[in-house]
């Protein structure tokens, strides 16, 4: 029996098969799909989930496959800025990565697929679709079809992850709820290639124009998206015809500067699952969430959910945590969810309201303008769930990147630690714990290590704290003065073996 059985094979479905290597889990990859779907979708990777992908092993074949991404702005109808920023070259944040990446998402796919034959546990299966399942007490079993011969046969899994997007059979199988948070609107997407450069902005750009907003988005390499809002009364057919495209393209280019993808009409959601966990099922991805685009997170958000999963399904399986750690996962991922849903919600309402300002409306709430590029409205940290609650302002946020030395050796934080907890101090951690403390920390599997020369914002986290504890997923746990250093350590311990303490329910 294996480990994970996974259903969805696009980019969250295989970071998670590629994360279940990584961690020691045996999975099976479903994908009714022969070949990686060949038109783009999603549009950037961002620095923290540039972060997982490296952790899951694949960062590097990715990254041929992208370029940095030079800023984003609202404009007016006239092209003068409204709000916006510009990234510097060469910026790296505390992740250790540029702030953002734009993508080609079958070349991403591609490359991502491409890291499980390092994976001996791990198999790809293709032109297969789990199209039945049944929870045991301590096992799924799944009925496995093959579209093409219509063949069954019967799999057993001890966890299944549904990964397959915004219209999961398994999310309906399981008769998860599927609440609509209130934003539907139809926009035609436009992917171009072009032929070459006709001087387009390298910034992600909002046009909020009074007769229709736009987005106009710099993918990877050649690439170039458009969206446009649908009025009242338009079609889907008019609105996906050569002539309307090449007619709403204008502004822009001419027909021979390059060559149209895509033109298709959507109607952009904000959606989200009542639960991620029921048992021993999963969601995650669009699975589990659909966001309006305005942010680029939705690809993002599904990375971030099993980033967050994978870890805890490892230590239940190894024996170092009771089942309960996994109700952890909806009671973390869901209002992180539902947080940048929302976020993505504000600044699709805040394009409308700068184009009816253009009309002749008053000028958006200032509470409204907050959620522009370069606004002040940020994403909310980890405030819930397997963590230290009141634990100080660094408990749910990722630890910065750096320079670490160990045991183990001496390098990157995360190369060094690898799919482990860590116990990071300016000076060695373990010198301020006893010998069953010790013990304690290799039963867990944490890793001591020292940042000798702290800078940036680890400079400022060893300042405030001596001794931070760190999940595998990078997001610290809790932090601790010399003399806290043991009970810490001691509370991890325990609320792995009773982790009713933390309040979590279960499905």
């Amino acid at each position: 029996m294996i480990d994970v059985a996974i259903v969805g094979t696009g980019p969250v479905g295989a970071v998670a098969a590629n994360l279940c290597g990584v961690h020691g889990l045996s999975a099976i990859a479903f994908e009714r799909e022969h070949q990686v779907y060949d038109l783009p979708r999603a549009a950037v990777v961002y620095d923290d989930v540039q972060r997982i992908l490296h952790g899951a092993g694949v960062l590097d074949a990715v990254l041929p496959t992208t370029s940095e991404m030079a800023g984003a702005e609202f404009l007016d109808a006239s092209g003068k800025r409204i709000i916006g920023f510009d990234i510097p070259p060469g910026l790296r944040t505390a992740n250790g990565y540029p702030p953002v990446l734009s993508i080609n998402q079958p070349l991403l796919e591609q490359a991502i697929r491409s890291g499980l034959g390092s994976h001996p546990g791990v198999e790809l299966r293709l032109g297969q679709e789990v199209v039945e399942f049944e929870q045991m007490p301590d096992h799924i079993e799944l009925l496995v079809r093959d579209p093409a011969s219509g063949a069954t046969r019967r799999e057993s899994a001890r966890w299944l992850i549904g990964c397959d997007g915004a219209t999961s059979g398994v999310r309906k199988l399981a008769a998860i709820a599927w609440r609509n948070l209130g934003y539907d609107c139809d926009w035609l997407v436009v992917d171009l290639e072009l032929h070459r450069d006709v001087g387009l902005s390298q910034l992600c750009q909002q046009v909020c124009d009074a007769d229709r907003p736009t987005t106009v988005l710099p993918l990877a390499g050649k690439l170039r998206r458009w969206e446009f809002q649908l009025k009242p009364g338009e079609t889907v057919d008019e609105m996906q015809s050569h002539e309307r495209v090449w007619s709403l393209l204008g502004r822009w280019l001419s027909p021979g500067d390059g060559v149209v993808l895509r033109a298709v009409v959507y109607r952009f959601h904000a959606t989200i699952a009542e639960t991620f966990r029921q048992r021993r099922l999963f969601l995650a991805g669009d699975a589990a969430h659909q966001t309006p685009p305005f942010q680029g997170q939705g690809l993002c958000t599904g990375i971030r959910d099993v980033g967050n999963l994978i870890w805890k399904l490892a230590m239940v399986r190894r024996g170092q945590a009771t089942d309960n750690l996994l109700d952890s996962y909806t009671a973390e991922r869901r209002p992180l969810a539902v947080a940048m849903v929302e976020h993505s919600t504000r600044t699709g309402q805040l394009i409308d309201a700068y184009a009816a300002m253009a009309r002749g409306g008053a000028a958006p709430p200032v509470e409204l303008q907050q959620y522009a590029y370069g606004g002040s409205q940020r994403l909310p940290d980890l405030a819930a769930g397997f963590l230290v609650p009141e634990g100080g302002d660094w408990v749910g946020r990722a630890v910065p990147q750096t320079r670490v030395l160990s045991p183990r050796g001496d390098g990157l934080l995360d190369d060094v630690v690898g799919p482990r907890w860590a116990l990071v101090g300016r000076d060695d951690p373990r010198g301020l714990l006893g010998l069953e403390m010790r013990r304690l920390l290799e039963d867990l599997d944490v890793v001591a290590v020292t940042v000798p020369e702290p800078e940036g914002a680890m400079l400022g986290l060893l300042l405030a704290h001596q001794v931070v504890l760190v999940r595998p997923d990078r997001l610290v746990y809790g932090v601790a003065a010399a003399t806290e250093v043991e009970a810490l350590v001691r509370r991890l311990y325990e609320q792995f073996r009773s982790l009713d303490r933390v309040g979590l329910s279960r499905d």
